[in-house]
């Protein structure tokens, strides 16, 4: 989540693989962030909206708990 807010901050560009039935990518500029939901999930510009747990890596950088890499 650290580095999803760093990146909402400073307007960057993310580059994610998500694991949603099978690998996909998604990428974009962080619109909002919704960490106090259920399920926290971010929105990227243009209206996607992702939940945080199904990201297991972030320009380059993977989860440590993802077995699949």
């Amino acid at each position: 989540m650290e580095i999803l807010v760093d990146y909402k901050n400073r307007g960057a560009k993310v580059e994610m693989i998500l694991d949603i039935n099978g690998l996909e990518r998604a990428e974009g500029i962080i619109k909002q962030i919704y960490p106090d939901d259920p399920n926290p999930y971010l929105e990227l510009q243009d209206g996607r909206t992702i939940v945080e747990k199904t990201i297991i890596a972030i320009n380059g950088v993977f989860r440590p708990a993802y077995a699949g890499c």
